[in-house]
């Protein structure tokens, strides 16, 4: 298992979907503050 990051850390590259099933890779958004949230779907 990896090591968990320590704050100032360079985010590791990370490609989601966002809510309408887009692709975002966390790379796009550089500079910018991000907020990633992991929910838990039920089904």
């Amino acid at each position: 298992m990896p090591a968990a990051p320590s704050p100032g850390d360079v985010a590791p590259s990370l490609e989601l979907p966002d809510l309408n099933g887009v692709t975002i890779a966390l790379g796009d958004l550089a500079g910018r503050p991000v907020l990633v949230s992991f929910l838990r779907h039920a089904g």
